[in-house]
């Protein structure tokens, strides 16, 4: 069997390095290159030319009455505008979205000539995402030289239009020009939700009526790639694209509605949910053995939400239906894995055994912009949660958000709507939105001055999501390693600092605040010249100055979390020592983000207190100066040093 699979890929890469001498660049193709590289100089391949054309039909649906298809016919030019570039093209797939037939030419002397390269399949799990059980299918050549061209023209089927949901302009590649068209029959409500249209994109629209169609056609040009970069925003913040929904159609004289509201969305969102065949019986024994001499509610909802979250392990996982059906309770339960789906499958009627009123729901995370009320369409959700109502409140309950303290909501979904399961009727509920006061991260530091040593006690507190990224941190690091780390912690990060007698609080009880102390001495800090002392001590600069976009930077930066940051840090001096000199107080802002700072001198005593507020978290790129500005009046801040006068 080896030796066959050795000579089939002998085989194949023949055919490949054959087909590879059938190519060459021509005039029109190093102008091409000649042109993208005016819009991206480091790429290494790019599109004159894409095009999707979009026509509407029907057949029947899975719930057995008619559903809208829709058929894509596209073509892309590409071109290398490298030597040695693989250029391609992707397609995605799942059970709704698939390819009916392909041509990809290369071109060759004079002309485009067809030759079919076997398609490399990619995969495209996104923990974020649960909506789409994709993989994509790339189309494409080993270009030897600048200026090789390809056609890659396809024709693609969406078995339910409902999958049909966003189209956007960009892509990783640099294209000089994007048309977008849609033919939509007369019997046929089909909603094109224009998003981030602004003037700068400079994107082209036509609408022609025909007896018995209307024809939409969007044309944008010399667009720029999609740059992949750290702390990115979600495109759909503010990359164009048209986001569609349809909303109603007529067969043979009869209306059916799509989308047309929240209900209908509802009504398909319910129907894949019961599609999970729960059997409850295997996990009965398990709610009884975690609520077992438990008390309270809250004591018995902890169990259970606790359970969920430290005993299923996240796994991205979606065959099928599964892009939005769940996994039953006994797979769940049985695999100890799951996705966002099967894990508030689980948690949802574990509660309901214990006696709860909980509910699957459906969520869409920070990463999508969209509001529930103005677009029904499967773009709008792409996460699971539990949602459960106790005496008069309602609780967001997330599986997969680890260490999640009850009551407490993940900083991803809160500020989003809900849309909450109720058998044939649903509610609609809002994540309470973020507040820097419940991310808190506190530093309150006692120290005393003697000599050239700088000694004292440190005193770290982590609430909110400041807790749960601590706990992600820390449980990642190796077993044998996190002493070190939390020892690391109390030094804070001063060079020549030793902490001793170090102790936390139980990280394993997730209802209080992390705290982490120890006693902490300082060397070399201190600078004598006769009986003047030069020291610092700011020793908790605010990090947020790390985060400085680069020149070459293009998408807006997105720091992904909202949170307040205070610390007092005490200076006791030797008896008759005074402060000589200190630094003025500060000031600095930048949208609704500040730092405030200030030296307090009392006595032989001085206290430095700071306060870090970040509320908002993106940094678009019109901002970039601004934002370095703003970190760079910080930084000169946490320079200065003070000056005492010794008896």
């Amino acid at each position: 069997m080896k030796k066959k699979l050795f000579c089939f890929s002998l085989c194949v890469f023949s055919v490949a390095f054959s087909f590879a001498q059938m190519q060459n660049a021509d005039d029109e193709g190093l102008a091409q290159s000649g042109s993208l590289k005016k819009l991206n100089k480091k790429a290494r391949y790019g599109a004159a030319i894409i095009s999707q054309s979009f026509s509407f039909g029907t057949a029947n649906g899975i719930t057995g009455s008619p559903v809208v298809i829709a058929e894509e016919d596209g073509t892309v030019e590409m071109v290398a505008m490298e030597n040695k570039a693989y250029v391609g093209y992707m397609l995605p797939y799942n059970q709704f979205m698939k390819l009916d037939d392909y041509d990809f030419k290369i071109f060759y002397k004079n002309s485009f000539r067809s030759q079919r390269y076997p398609p490399q399949k990619v995969s495209l799990t996104d923990e974020s995402i649960f909506l789409d059980d994709n993989y994509g299918m790339v189309y494409g050549f080993q270009a030897e030289e600048t200026g090789q061209r390809c056609k890659f023209s396809y024709n693609y089927d969406y078995m339910d239009a409902k999958y049909l949901t966003r189209i956007f302009f960009h892509h990783g590649i640099p294209v000089l020009k994007h048309t977008v068209t849609f033919k939509v029959p007369s019997w046929l409500q089909f909603d094109i939700i224009e998003k981030n249209f602004t003037a700068a994109y400079k994107i082209k629209k036509e609408v022609k009526k025909e007896k018995d169609f209307t024809t939409y056609t969007y044309t944008m040009e010399n667009i720029s790639a999609v740059k992949q970069e750290p702390a990115s925003l979600g495109r759909p913040y503010y990359l164009p694209h048209l986001v569609l929904t349809v909303r109603s159609y007529t067969v043979n004289q009869k209306s059916y509605n799509g989308f047309k509201t929240l209900d209908d969305m509802y009504s398909w969102y319910n129907f894949l949910y019961k599609k999970a065949e729960n059997n409850t019986e295997a996990i009965k024994a398990q709610v009884s053995q975690l609520t077992a001499g438990k008390t309270g509610d809250e004591e018995k909802i902890k169990a259970l939400y606790y359970w969920v979250q430290d005993n299923i392990r996240y796994i991205a996982f979606e065959e099928g239906y599964s892009g939005f059906v769940p996994q039953t309770v006994q797979e769940v339960f049985k695999n100890k894995y799951g996705d966002c789906k099967g894990m508030a499958n689980l948690l949802t009627e574990m509660l309901k055994i214990a006696g709860y009123d909980a509910h699957f729901a459906w969520v869409g995370t920070r990463d999508i912009p969209y509001d529930r009320k103005e677009i029904q369409s499967l773009c709008v959700d792409n996460h699971a949660i539990t949602v459960m109502y106790l005496n008069g409140k309602v609780y967001f309950l997330d599986g997969t958000e680890k260490f999640a303290q009850f009551g407490r909501n993940a900083y991803r979904i809160q500020g989003k709507s809900v849309l909450v399961q109720d058998g044939d009727k649903y509610k609609v509920e809002t994540v309470p939105a973020a507040t820097m006061e419940d991310n808190l991260m506190l530093t309150k530091a006692n120290f005393t001055l003697k000599d050239d040593k700088i000694s004292g006690k440190v005193i770290l507190t982590f609430d909110g999501e400041a807790k749960n990224y601590f706990h992600n941190v820390y449980n990642g690091i190796p077993a044998d390693k996190r002493k070190k780390f939390i020892k690391a912690l109390v030094e804070l990060s001063i060079n020549n600092a030793e902490a001793t007698n170090v102790k936390n609080s139980d990280f394993n009880n997730r209802d209080i605040p992390i705290t982490i102390e120890g006693d902490l001495e300082i060397s070399n800090r201190v600078t004598m010249v006769d009986k003047i002392c030069y020291t610092s001590i700011d020793f908790v600069p605010a990090s947020i100055v790390n985060v400085a976009p680069d020149n070459d930077r293009e998408n807006p930066y997105d720091l992904d979390n909202v949170y307040l940051a205070k610390h007092e840090i005490t200076l006791q001096l030797p008896a008759n020592a005074r402060a000589q000199s200190l630094p003025a107080k500060f000031q600095a802002s930048f949208q609704t983000n500040s730092m405030d700072a200030e030296y307090i001198s009392t006595g032989n005593t001085i206290v430095l207190k700071k306060s870090f507020q970040l509320n908002s978290p993106v940094i678009y790129k019109t901002d970039f100066e601004n934002w370095k500005g703003f970190v760079a009046k910080i930084r000169e801040f946490n320079r200065n040093n003070i000056t005492i006068q010794l008896p």
